[in-house]
């Protein structure tokens, strides 16, 4: 019996792949062709509209209304996320003067594009690394001179950022930090150092930060010193961990200003000093109630003596250094009740940083220090939606790009 010969040849996992992979490109491509397409006719019916309304007549309408005769269009091109647009149709009148509120006179490029070029270039650490990302994305080809520019241009608004004069009263200011990655000739850990403002409506704001090597008061010190020289008024309490650097930085610059100790910090301590785990649970819970439920300085005073009775046989040494400056956890009691909760415990800095290490996550690490301040005026920018300002008039994509 002759056995037939099976060619694999038709179904090879090769040529499978490769129809795999054209089949999604064409899928992709369509539909970027599609977004952009529906990008581009929202844009031009509204620079119709816009058109119509400030001349004062539809086209070919004969009407009284009517401020000027048209003159024609010329044609336009805009950069936006989806793509690149080259033949956009600008109407045009004989002698009135229109604007649009698409974009500006000059503007080539949309907002959230320069958004993704300033990430890039960061992330990318230069910018032919920049423009890699960008051109993986569908989006032109920038020259490095458009790049460095807008970075630049970057770099002056966070140096007019950390200048800026601080004219609104904080009533409180929060001081912690945070360890990051920089590789300053060799890969090192760095400590950022915050200080963050609140006012009695609970509203906040990020004062400022400084970059250091490590936590010590000299650091501190020179952070205070900055917000004290741009204006900062004279703060009702400050707000810190048991660090003793942070302290004598404050007593240096501040030394009217009470200190309110983070309740929080100075319960998790308990943890970490406990010799029978099996009592972390309820022991921590009476520490929390102590803050939680006493309404004055003197209850909760009374119920520390009640949790010394209870746990000082159990868990000596975690009894014996929670009592140690407790009555600095007890500050927040000389302000408005509805501010306790909120300034009692550092949360408020510690909810930002956690904010602030999340966005730094995506850069793995940092090549130097200003490139570490880039990225976090980044995420400042970005939550208050400005990461590219949005008057961009100086920048033409005409003259910076190469498609």
């Amino acid at each position: 019996m002759k056995l037939k010969e099976i060619s694999f040849t038709g179904n090879s996992s090769k040529e499978w792949e490769e129809f795999n992979r054209i089949y999604h490109q064409v899928f992709w491509d369509k539909l970027y062709g599609h977004v952009r397409n529906e990008y581009k006719d929202m844009l031009q019916g509204q620079i119709n509209e816009e058109f119509n309304i400030q001349l004062g007549a539809d086209k070919y309408e004969r009407t009284n209304n009517r401020l000027d005769k048209r003159n024609g269009y010329r044609t336009r091109s805009y950069e936006i996320l989806g793509g690149y647009i080259n033949d956009l149709q600008i109407p045009r009148s004989r002698n009135l003067k229109i604007h649009y509120s698409v974009f500006g006179m000059w503007e080539r490029v949309q907002n959230k594009v320069l958004d993704a070029m300033v990430v890039a270039y960061i992330m990318g650490k230069s910018s032919s690394a920049a423009q890699e990302i960008l051109e993986a994305f569908g989006q032109s080809k920038f020259s490095r001179t458009f790049l460095c520019r807008l970075v630049k241009r970057f770099e002056n608004r966070l140096k007019q950022y950390r200048e800026c004069i601080i004219t609104k009263n904080w009533n409180y200011v929060f001081i912690d930090g945070m360890a990051v990655k920089v590789y300053d000739a060799y890969l090192q850990d760095k400590i950022v150092i915050f200080a963050l403002g609140m006012d009695n409506n609970k509203q906040t704001e990020l004062l400022g930060w400084v970059v250091t090597d490590g936590e010590d008061e000299t650091s501190v010190r020179s952070l205070l010193i900055n917000l004290k020289n741009r204006g900062l008024k004279t703060p009702d309490l400050f707000i810190s961990d048991g660090a003793k650097f942070i302290e004598s930085a404050m007593k240096l610059e501040y030394p009217h200003t009470e200190r309110q100790l983070c309740c929080f910090h100075k319960i998790k301590n308990i943890q970490t000093n406990l010799e029978d785990i099996k009592n972390r649970k309820y022991i921590l819970r009476e520490a929390g109630d102590i803050f939680e439920y006493s309404n004055t300085k003197k209850e909760a005073l009374s119920r520390l003596n009640t949790f010394k009775t209870n746990w000082y046989k159990k868990e000596p040494e975690a009894v014996r250094l929670f009592v140690q400056d407790f009555e600095k956890t007890l500050k927040y009691f000389k302000f408005p009740q509805v501010m306790w909760r909120s300034i009692r415990t550092n949360n408020p800095l510690e909810q930002y940083i956690g904010k602030m290490r999340a966005w730094l996550s995506k850069f793995t690490y940092f090549y130097s220090n200003i490139n570490l301040e880039l990225a976090m005026f980044t995420h400042v920018c970005y939550k208050n939606k400005e990461l590219v300002p949005k008057s961009i008039d100086c920048f033409s994509l005409k003259e910076h790009t190469f498609v």
